[in-house]
Formats: structure tokens, sequence, C-alpha cells
């Protein structure tokens, strides 16, 4: 039997850094109003896009606070063997992150690991605020800053598997898109009430254990998609008609990503009488 070809897309924040540092940059240099910006979003009410640019709005800090800070985050040091797998046996591996490449080069250059390839949005400073940018939202269906499934995509072939290890709800379209799962925190919860197959892990260790595993034989490869659900699947796939050029992209699929890619944040400023003002962010088309 001819042996099966990989490749491995791996999420970062809290995948492979043991915490989520997108999250801890704009709760550490900001203020709560992030909380009700990231709950429109839960509620489906926005892309990670524009809830990101949300977030961030509330940023105060200089770059090289922001920098050093950064530089006391750890990765999950599993990624390293895995990457090291990966490389000795011609497995392509890469990143996919609806973070920021500030941050995400910034760690890897830390250990290493500057020439993982990497597919994530874009953070630059002006002063003591960010600029945020998304290369790849254009390509994708509207409710990702960055269409990880899309980068999935990219990796498969007729004759090549995707593995897919991730922990958040914005790796549910990429894991979707894959053939093996591995997932924790949220992602594995989305997948449990979904009635995905997804193997169950808490650090990279683990997944790379799995990979030698299966490269010396020792453990069958899933024959069957692992997120081929059982019925009952209580969500549709809006990057589907996207990244699937041989899909039906209809009147009605184009609509819902049009809908979507109108959903904006919108700056309201409110002047005081004493010469300050407030800013506030409204949400919605």
């Amino acid at each position: 039997m001819e042996k099966t070809r990989l490749a491995v897309m791996c999420d970062f924040d809290g995948t492979i850094t043991r915490k989520d540092v997108g999250h801890k940059i704009y709760t550490q240099f900001g203020d709560e109003r992030w909380e009700e910006v990231n709950k429109s979003w839960r509620r489906g009410e926005m892309s990670s896009k524009d809830c990101l640019i949300g977030e961030y709005s509330f940023v105060d800090a200089s770059e090289q606070e922001v920098r050093d800070y950064v530089s006391t985050m750890e990765i999950d040091t599993g990624f390293v063997d895995l990457v090291a797998t990966c490389r000795d046996n011609d497995i392509p591996i890469a990143v996919a992150s609806d973070g920021f490449d500030f941050y995400i080069h910034a760690l890897f250059e830390k250990y290493g690991l500057s020439d993982i390839e990497v597919f994530c949005n874009e953070m630059k400073f002006n002063g003591r605020k960010v600029e945020l940018s998304f290369p790849f939202y254009d390509q994708g269906c509207g409710v990702c800053g960055n269409c990880k499934r899309l980068h999935v995509q990219k990796f498969k072939d007729d004759s090549r598997k995707v593995v897919y290890i991730g922990d958040g709800l914005s790796d549910r379209f990429g894991a979707r898109g894959s053939d093996v799962v591995f997932a924790k925190g949220e992602l594995m919860e989305y997948l449990m009430k979904n009635n995905a197959e997804f193997i169950k892990f808490t650090n990279l260790s683990e997944v790379n254990s799995w990979m030698m595993g299966v490269l010396a034989g020792d453990i069958d490869f899933p024959e069957r998609s692992a997120l081929e659900s059982v019925p009952g699947n209580q969500e549709e796939d809006p990057c589907q008609a996207v990244v699937c050029s041989t899909k039906d992209n209809s009147e009605q699929e184009q609509k819902k990503k049009d809908d979507l890619k109108k959903r904006k944040m919108k700056k309201r400023v409110e002047k005081m009488d004493d010469g300050r003002y407030i800013v506030y962010y409204d949400f919605g088309f």
C-alpha cells in the first residue's frame, strides 16, 4: 500500500503558545471594553476581523512595551519536536493564525523557529496605537479575519492528508476541512457539539508521539475524514463555497458572503463641554 503523504497545519495562540498571546496583549494594555466586543463576536454579530479591530482599538502602548511583554511568553516545547519530526520526514508544517505577525515572528525568533511558514494577519504600531491589516480576509467568506480553511486547502491534494491542531473557535473551519484533527479547549467543545471526530490532546508532545507512531507504522492513519459528522451537525460551513471551486457558488451563497463582509465596526466621537471627548464603538451593518 502506498504510504500516506501528510501535511500539518497548526494554530498559534493557545496551541503553540502556552497562553493566548493576542488576548494577553489587548487585556494587558487595553481596558475592559474589549469584553463587549468579544461577546458580540461570539453571538455571531460580527466577523473575527471586526472583533479584533475592536479589541485592539483600546490598546495604549508603545511597540517596545509590547515587544518586551511578548518576550516573556513561552511556547509548548513539544512544537519544537513536532517541527523536527516533520522536517526529518519531508512533511510540510505551517501555522494558520487569526492572530498577528508582530508577536508570532517575535516568539518564533526567540525559539529559533523563524523559518516556519506562517499565514496570519498583520500588525504595525503608530505611536501608542496599533494598525491591523488582514491580507487573507477577501479570499475567505467574511466570517474570519484569516480563513484557515483556505490554507488547509492549499496543502491538500488527492494523496496528501492534512493534520490540523487547534484549541479555539477560530479553528473550527480549518478543522472542518482537514482529515485528522487534534483539539482541546473551545475547539474540542465545538467538535463535540457538532458530532465531529477528533483526537483530544493537552500538549504538542502527544501530537508528536502520534505522528511518530504513524510514520513507524504502529498507528493506522484514519481512512475516514476526521470531520465526517454523523447526522445532527448543528452549523453550516460558510467557507465551503469559497475555498472549494468545484462547489456551486449560488446567488444565495454569494449574498451570505457579501452580507457578512458588510458587518463593520463604526467609530463615534462625542465631545464634552470641558474639551474632552468620548469614543464609542458601534457594531452592525
